[in-house]
């Protein structure tokens, strides 16, 4: 009848071809570590794998729930398991987060600047989540300041941050359409925030394993 509101169609948080490119980036994850396509590792477990470049693209193009697919299948073949899930998420919040933003800078080179200015300081906030997993479950180090240490001066972090953005700014420069961020996710600053806010409680009040 005239007058009637019509329903409200909710969009889905991801397209069909979304959930394509998450499934096809988590496939080639789950290939890549079940393989052993990775550089030696520096600690028992943690070698230096493929994952970030397909979580990264991954999040581009399909937004956090595209990275969050592909760690989660990932996770199946990874050598730490389950335990590592969720430790990728920080990640993959902050990257979603500003990636939006970044898109749309007009100039390529400050694009792809500020691309890997965002996956460094997204990775840093990765690496305080994984440090937790290493010193309170592993217990590899006594503290995360040993492990911090060890991680940010002896370049592991760097090496990750080339395997995080090399590629995916690659794909960003010459194929930006296909990582264009057409994708949704409600509450996503506040939900990055967050997370940023439990990690660095969690510095301040737990920083060493108990005894």
């Amino acid at each position: 009848m005239a007058g009637e509101n019509k329903p409200e169609v909710r969009k889905p948080l991801l397209t069909t071809r979304q959930i394509s490119v998450a499934a096809i980036f988590g496939a080639l994850a789950m290939a890549a570590t079940g393989l052993g396509l990775q550089l030696p590792g520096y600690l028992p477990g943690v070698n230096f794998n493929l994952v970030g470049t397909f979580l990264s693209i991954a999040t581009m193009a399909a937004g956090p729930l595209g990275g969050i697919i592909v760690t989660f299948l990932e996770s199946f073949v990874s050598p730490v398991g389950f335990y590592g899930w969720p430790l990728y998420w920080p990640h993959i919040f902050l990257l979603a987060l500003g990636y939006k933003r970044l898109y749309n800078v007009s100039n390529r080179g400050v694009r792809i600047a500020a691309y890997w200015a965002l996956t460094a300081v997204a990775l840093f906030f990765q690496y305080w989540a994984w440090f937790f997993l290493y010193v309170y479950v592993f217990r590899f180090f006594p503290n995360i300041w040993v492990l911090a240490a060890f991680n940010f001066l002896g370049g592991a972090y760097w090496v990750f941050l080339l395997i995080y953005a090399l590629i995916p700014s690659i794909v960003l420069a010459t194929f930006p359409d296909f990582v264009k961020p057409e994708w949704r996710f409600p509450y996503l600053p506040h939900i990055t925030v967050a997370a940023a806010v439990i990690i660095v409680i969690a510095i301040i009040l737990f920083p060493g394993a108990p005894a």
